[in-house]
């Protein structure tokens, strides 16, 4: 049983402030693996992110929305779609045609868009330079194609000596998942948090930590989740900071494919930390999970 203790976030009060899609709806897009992020800024406000490191305040992020339009507002526009890291304007052009544009349809100079397909299925990666997929934990084939439940562990980490296991989703269910087991007193999706016995107090967690309950058999432990950058068992240990915007390596938790995303802010950082699909570590230099 998970008993929160503390939970404050607006962005989780069920409200959707960042118009976020369902990630279940066959047509979502603005979804956090595409770039689109609701954020406590712990100052009463909500930050909502764009793909292109942009930021708005308490309204959703969309780039078409932005005044002036970036596709412009002359008649030949019919349509600025959000399409990845940019926009996608749909214009007409002098003879009428309708035609895809990566400029305003004012300037009237039309370039069509090829689309690259997305060839890699099962939140596989797609390499832009390789055209390769790389495929997370119990998926194989050129396109991530093939599922394999024996594989789900194969490129699993857990910390603190846990051990990882396959798992059936739902009792009697024909879905598998990697779990990691943790020993007592750790916790986590990778065993990554220490607990102790106890019940959470006001104090116990330190710098915006969370604390949480878990009972094993008879005994109630508590632990911290901590904020972006911050471990240790009373979230005490700063171990990293935004010094610039972008994405960056998490140390502690690199092996298991864990990584910041810095966004610029009031001339400071809001911090986010981004998983890459199981058994893919984010690579610093190519800029993907690999």
């Amino acid at each position: 049983m998970l008993i929160k203790c503390k939970f404050n976030l607006v962005c989780n009060d069920g409200s959707n402030p960042c118009q976020l899609d369902n990630p279940e709806s066959s047509n979502a897009y603005f979804l956090p693996k595409n770039g689109y992020y609701c954020l406590d800024a712990f100052n009463g406000q909500i930050i909502c992110t764009c793909p292109d490191n942009s930021t708005t305040r308490d309204r959703p992020c969309r780039i078409c929305d932005r005044t002036p339009n970036p596709c412009g507002a002359s008649p030949s526009l019919v349509t600025c779609t959000d399409i990845n890291k940019s926009y996608s304007c749909l214009c007409n052009d002098e003879k009428g045609k309708l035609i895809v544009s990566t400029t305003s349809c004012d300037k009237r100079i039309i370039t069509p868009v090829v689309v690259p397909e997305e060839i890699c299925q099962n939140e596989g990666v797609r390499d832009p330079i390789t055209n390769r997929c790389h495929c997370p934990s119990g998926f194989t084939g050129d396109e991530c194609e093939h599922q394999e439940d024996d594989k789900l562990c194969d490129k699993i980490q857990c910390q603190s000596s846990g051990i990882c296991s396959v798992r059936q989703i739902k009792s009697g269910g024909r879905n598998y998942q990697a779990k990691c087991l943790c020993r007592a007193g750790f916790d986590g999706d990778f065993c990554e948090r220490q607990s102790v016995l106890g019940s959470c107090t006001s104090t116990f967690c330190l710098n915006g930590g969370i604390c949480r309950e878990r009972e094993f058999g008879n005994s109630r432990y508590k632990y911290c989740q901590c904020r972006p950058g911050w471990n240790g068992l009373q979230c005490d240990k700063q171990y990293f900071r935004c010094k610039s915007a972008g994405d960056f390596v998490d140390e502690y938790m690199k092996n298991q494919g864990k990584y910041f995303w810095c966004i610029p802010y009031n001339y400071e950082y809001l911090i986010k930390q981004l998983s890459c699909p199981n058994g893919l570590k984010f690579n610093s230099e190519e800029q993907l999970c690999l």
